[in-house]
């Protein structure tokens, strides 16, 4: 009403990135993208340095991939003209990062790492740093070096002053404990996000959360309780359009399910005692971990996350393996060696090259 649209511009520019966080992705999106028209129309820069800014980041979930990369290098472009501000440079930057993060560009997310930490360093930003080693995390995870991923969290963890920045250090925390076997100290981190995450709305956060925490209920043997808090995380990932996420989750169901074929690794070794269960869902968990590998892939295409697709077609491959199938098991890690190789995911790449090995 008060007719200034520069000020309206940045208004839902906030508005934009505050969906984001809560979860309604398309929202975001909807609400980021008219912050752009008004900061273009009356040619303030800021406003569509800003919008641009977080538009990287909404695009990352929902899967629009180059045009989140564009979006950040303009709003990198524009941070040139405003040197003082530290948060539009170091946020975009992060924001580029993350796109090529979930596109598998690996050396090019270890790059943007590389100039956040040395311009969190040059300019003492705590921010800039944690989203430095959270990315060099994220990196290591596409690599396949689970340990690095622990390190490079830890890092972030400690350097992070703001308990909002210190939740990006959670993911790859979790995970390096889960996958170690490390169940509850994996459950800690997870409730811990989810506790802070619930509290303020962050639903973006508390989805993924859920996911990682209901998988560790499942690998204690609660099967009940984990397979229903799965279904309902889901549920939001579908209704937010947090199509990233929502592939993610089904890659992790087919591994889930293949557990009940293949035994137990580490982040599961608890399983094998709820025996009980283990029988009841046996019968189906080749069906069903297949239809979610399937389900996985065809989302992950789609929106083209090489590296987590190739980790579907792993997964796949080793369902195929275990259930004597090896032409279709041949035919899978062929496919992840591929999708390994474009990653340069050289840890994932030498497990591939060996799973078809013992195939062929």
């Amino acid at each position: 009403s008060l007719g200034d649209e520069a000020r309206l511009g940045m208004f839902y520019a906030w508005l934009g990135i505050a969906n984001y966080m809560a979860g309604p992705q398309k929202a975001s999106y909807d609400y980021l993208r008219s912050a752009l028209e008004l900061g273009e129309r009356v040619g303030d820069q800021k406003v569509v340095g800003y919008a641009c800014t977080w538009l990287s980041f909404a695009c990352a979930l929902l899967g629009l991939f180059d045009e989140g990369i564009n979006y950040g290098k303009r709003a990198q472009e524009i941070a040139e003209s405003f040197p003082s501000d530290q948060y539009l440079f170091f946020k975009s930057l992060a924001g580029i990062c993350f796109v090529y993060a979930w596109q598998g560009n690996t050396k090019k997310v270890f790059e943007g790492a590389k100039r956040l930490l040395d311009y969190g360093e040059r300019t003492s930003n705590s921010r800039s740093k944690v989203f430095g080693y959270f990315l060099n995390a994220f990196g290591h995870y596409r690599e396949g070096d689970v340990k690095l991923v622990q390190v490079e969290s830890e890092k972030a963890e400690e350097i992070a002053l703001d308990p909002f920045y210190a939740q990006f250090t959670k993911p790859g925390l979790g995970l390096s404990y889960f996958v170690h076997g490390q169940l509850q100290e994996a459950e800690d981190v997870f409730q811990s996000m989810l506790d802070f995450s619930e509290k303020r709305g962050l639903g973006n956060f508390t989805a993924l959360a859920q996911v990682y925490l209901s998988s560790i209920l499942i690998a204690k043997g609660q099967m009940r309780q984990g397979f229903k808090n799965f279904e309902e995380a889901q549920a939001f990932l579908l209704k937010n359009n947090l199509k990233i996420y929502y592939g993610l989750s089904e890659f992790i169901l087919g591994v889930v399910y293949t557990q009940f074929i293949t035994g137990p690794s580490p982040g599961f070794s608890t399983l094998i005692k709820n025996i009980g269960s283990l029988v009841k869902n046996a019968p189906s968990a080749d069906r069903k971990a297949e239809e979610h590998y399937n389900k996985a892939i065809e989302i992950l295409s789609e929106i083209g996350a090489k590296g987590d697709i190739g980790h579907a077609f792993f997964g796949l491959g080793r369902l195929h393996k275990a259930k004597k199938r090896n032409e279709k098991a041949r035919e899978c890690f062929l496919e992840a060696i591929n999708l390994f190789q474009e990653c340069d995911a050289h840890v994932y790449l030498k497990q591939a090259r060996d799973a078809l090995a013992s195939v062929e």
